[in-house]
Formats: C-alpha cells, structure tokens, sequence
C-alpha cells in the first residue's frame, strides 16, 4: 500500500474496514483521481467531512480503499465500487491546485485482542449479523464476514445497520475491538428501543 502523497476524499459517509461502496464521481478532480489510481494500481482514502475548525474540514482518521470495480452509469456519471481495506491516520495534508487533497496516510493497526472470548460476551451482535446476512438484498452484496475476528463483525454490522456517520466514525476510531462492541452493543439498544 502506497503511504505517501495518496488522494483523500472527503465524504459524508464512512468506510468502516471490510465494507463495500459504491460512489458517482463528477467532479473533474475526483475523476482525474479514479483515473490516476487505476493506471498507478493503488486506492484511495475516504475521510469523513465533519462541520468544525480543523484543517479543511476534514477527520484525521480515514479509511484505505481500493476500487474493485467501475463503470459508467445511466445518468451519465462514472460509477465506482470500492472495498475499505484498513484504517489508516491523515498527516501532511495539502491541498493541489485542482482543489484535490493528497496526505500521506499510516496504517492503524488496534492492539490485539482474545476474539474468541469477546464475541462471546456479544452474542446479540452474532445474532442481529448472522440474520442480516441472510437476506436475499445483503446476501447479494459482496462481503464476507470473519465471524471468529471481533473486527470483521463490528465493522460489517455497524455498515449494514442504520447508524450515523459520526456513530461510525466513532467505531472506526475506537481503541480497540473490545472498545468498538461495547459502543456497537449500545447503538444497537438505542436502535432496539425505537
């Protein structure tokens, strides 16, 4: 994975690891970007836009992507499917001249953790994914869950339920797995009790 000087676009969504997208690109810059990325064979980072005063606007924590897949849509716009690869932190972030950020980008790798044991103290959230994937649109969708690695299951539950940006934002961001199921544990009772 390439570390240095890589584009960055600023979404209003989140990439949570494992999960799939699929994005329009219209802008010029963002389509020169798509462009430059396939002819030099790396992704892309998707950081989400956040309304406050830090630099551009932008969080310093983002997610790697690599496009899987592209083609040109009905209404005229390039079409994208992206998978989120890895949560990665933004430093030496600039802005070029066509108004495209570039940063250079590090890998963030959580401290290790006893999976086994903690997916059994969150057997509700094996059960809620466990019946999500099963239907016939998810079924559909290109992903595949390790349900013997905490992160694989937080991160893919958290992209198929109705969260918020920033509720998931603050799972991409959690220290640890054990961390990011407690904090999914209690957006899903909020979510239960509607």
């Amino acid at each position: 994975m390439k570390t240095n000087n890589l584009p960055v676009f600023p979404l209003g969504l989140v990439a949570l690891p494992g999960t799939i997208h699929n994005l329009q690109i219209f802008e010029p810059r963002y389509l020169k970007m798509i462009k430059k990325c396939m002819s030099d064979s790396h992704g892309f980072v998707i950081v989400l836009k956040i309304n406050d005063a830090s630099e551009f606007g932008i969080s310093k924590k983002g997610t790697y992507v690599e496009i899987v897949d592209f083609n040109n849509l009905p209404n005229g716009l390039l079409g994208i499917t992206v998978k989120a690869e890895t949560k990665v932190s933004i430093n030496n972030i600039c802005q070029l001249e066509d108004g495209l950020h570039i940063a250079d980008i590090k890998p963030e790798i959580d401290p290790e953790v006893d999976n086994q044991a903690l997916l059994a103290e969150y057997p509700e959230i094996i059960n809620i994914l466990s019946q999500i994937i099963k239907h016939p649109k998810v079924n559909e969708l290109p992903i595949k869950v390790d349900f013997n690695s905490a992160d694989s299951v937080a991160y893919h539950l958290a992209g198929l339920i109705p969260l918020t940006s920033i509720q998931k934002q603050n799972l991409l961001e959690a220290f640890d797995a054990t961390q990011r199921l407690s904090i999914l544990s209690k957006y899903i009772e909020k979510i239960s009790s509607l």
